[in-house]
């Protein structure tokens, strides 16, 4: 009996070594397995990063081109912007100098507008040293400087946002009643009479009509725009 048992250990012990070594080697075929199957992949990664990065490259390159042109359409966009105030600043050095030569005559003191002695002369300059032409005269240089409405229509404005107060037909500014006139007799001159030929004699009218709006409140652009817009695209009021 005890030879019997010693043989079955044996057995047992034998069996039980051939399994642990088959274990052992099927974990280390599974190892192998593995390490194959991760090699493979970093290869074929390494494989493909070559057009990821071309192409990371390429959108970097679009990003800072994007940026480039962004960079240069704001400077653009700043020269226009200056370019627009330097031309708005001229035009109405143009209109201010338009009313000068056409409403006044005579010459400041100073470009500093200063007196005999020295002294800050705003008042004088108001008073004294600027002098408004009569009627005649100004007749006189709208026809011989060739005048037209829309000159004459941005002398008005200009009066109108220099005035410290809102015009109307029944207070309006000396500058502009002076114009007003002035244009009004250069509108009834008959049409041969007048060598001006840029002058469509509806001047005094048209510019009557406006200050009447003005006194209440009414840009006449803005309703002129408005009544353009409705005829071009059919719209009617009603009420």
């Amino acid at each position: 009996h005890l030879a019997r048992v010693v043989v079955l250990l044996l057995s047992l012990s034998r069996s039980n070594g051939f399994d642990c070594s088959i274990g052992i080697i099927n974990r280390h075929r599974r190892q192998s397995t593995f390490q194959t199957f991760l090699c493979g992949e970093l290869t074929r990664s390494n494989k493909k990063d070559t057009p990821v990065s071309a192409e990371a490259t390429d959108a970097l390159a679009l990003l800072n081109q994007a940026k480039a042109l962004r960079e240069e359409a704001s400077e653009m966009r700043q020269q226009l912007e200056r370019e627009k105030e330097e031309k708005a600043r001229n035009k109405l050095a143009k209109i201010d100098s338009l009313i000068d030569s056409l409403l006044f005559y005579g010459q400041n003191n100073d470009a500093a507008g200063r007196d005999d002695d020295g002294n800050d002369g705003e008042a004088q300059q108001k008073s004294k040293q600027q002098l408004l032409h009569t009627e005649e005269q100004v007749v006189f240089l709208l026809i011989s400087k060739r005048m037209n409405y829309d000159l004459v229509n941005q002398m008005f404005d200009r009066i109108c946002e220099q005035a410290n107060r809102p015009q109307s037909i029944d207070s309006c500014s000396p500058l502009l009643s002076l114009l007003l006139d002035a244009a009004c007799k250069v509108d009834c001159m008959e049409r041969k009479d007048n060598p001006n030929k840029r002058w469509n004699h509806r001047v005094e009218r048209d510019l009557r009509r406006k200050l009447w709006a003005l006194g209440h409140g009414i840009r006449i652009e803005d309703v002129e725009n408005e009544n353009r817009a409705r005829s071009i695209t059919g719209e009617k009021d009603y009420y």
